[in-house]
């Protein structure tokens, strides 16, 4: 932490680039008549299930505005980053319309989610179709030699096949209760890592024209953005509360194998393991049960420990951040955002 207060308001580079990454993401999905761009559309906040146009909240569009300030932070013009800033947000989406499937999630933003309004195969046919259009927008990169175009597709695949392949253990980890906290980190650096970290790396690339010191040390910064933002989601998610519209222990009750229950799981004694592993294989997970793992953590300090856990690899990238002879301004920005996702309540 900086010592300075902190706050939980989005910093203001997030204002800063809205406009220009909304106009952009809506324009690649305009000229598409088929009706089901329209369950897209509605998935991004931009229409109702019928079409018609809805100015719903658009969320943080976190990944987006990263690539963007990694590129003025390297010297380059915003602009010449957008189609990669696009192609990000677009595959981010569509690997969260999959995972609502997957995980049966009936709402995402307090709205109910593709699946349930459509079904199945239709949210899995427009969740791809998302993928495909991020593609494309990436093909669109000017003002920049052949080399980095190419390159930035190349990373942009590698980062998104990460982040599939963190999605294929976090499922293959479910009904665990021997996921050590190695593992899990292992595994949300790709599910959720990745493409946070793609995000820095091609706007870095792009506002560049190539690879090089400040790249490498951008793409750093960027892994401990991710694991910082996810670690920050499950502590949220035991812990967030009404602010997030859920109850305390939401993500107990779900059986999710977060952050703090691995942690749990791995260091409680022989005999509250047994206990854990029963509470877990049942079928459902009850309010008293949830009050008795809440109650282990407590012990444990798990919160506290989690949050260390992402307060020290804030340290790191801030570190980092300083030995890249950034503009003031740009040093700042980053300074402000990473001190957000340490903090952040939503």
């Amino acid at each position: 932490m900086t010592g300075c207060p902190v706050s939980t308001e989005l910093p203001p580079v997030f204002a800063r680039h809205q406009d220009a990454i909304g106009g952009a993401l809506r324009a690649e999905l305009e000229c598409r008549t088929l009706s089901m761009y329209d369950s897209l559309r509605y998935y991004m906040g931009w229409a109702t299930p019928d079409g018609t146009r809805s100015d719903n909240p658009e969320g943080k569009r976190l990944r987006p505005t990263l690539c963007l300030l990694a590129c003025e932070a390297v010297g380059g013009d915003p602009a010449d980053a957008l189609p990669v800033a696009v192609a990000i947000e677009f595959v981010h989406n569509f690997s969260l319309i999959h995972d609502d499937i997957e995980d049966g999630d009936r709402t995402r933003h307090h709205r109910p989610t593709l699946w349930v309004i459509w079904g199945e195969p239709i949210a899995i046919v427009a969740g791809n179709n998302l993928l495909a259009l991020g593609n494309i927008a990436a093909q669109k990169l000017r003002n920049v030699a052949a080399e980095t175009s190419v390159a930035a597709g190349h990373i942009l695949t590698e980062r998104y096949l990460s982040m599939m392949e963190g999605q294929y253990l976090d499922i293959a980890y479910e009904g665990r209760t021997d996921v050590t906290v190695g593992e899990y980190l292992a595994m949300i650096e790709r599910k959720t890592g990745a493409l946070i970290k793609g995000s820095v790396e091609l706007g870095a690339l792009v506002g560049s024209g190539g690879s090089g010191e400040i790249v490498d040390g951008l793409r750093a910064v960027g892994d401990d953005l991710g694991r910082i933002y996810q670690i920050r989601d499950d502590v949220l998610g035991v812990w967030g509360g009404p602010a997030l519209g859920k109850p305390i222990g939401s993500d107990i009750t779900r059986k999710k194998n977060s952050l703090p229950v691995v942690h749990v799981l791995e260091h409680v004694s022989d005999v509250e393991q047994r206990e854990l592993q029963r509470i877990y294989a049942g079928d459902e997970i009850g309010a008293s049960d949830v009050e008795r793992v809440l109650e282990m953590m407590d012990h444990l300090g798990t919160q506290r420990w989690c949050q260390k856990q992402a307060e020290t690899r804030w340290n790191r990238a801030r570190n980092r951040l300083g030995s890249l002879r950034l503009s003031p301004d740009a040093t700042r920005d980053f300074l402000e955002l990473g001190e957000y996702l340490l903090v952040r309540e939503a």
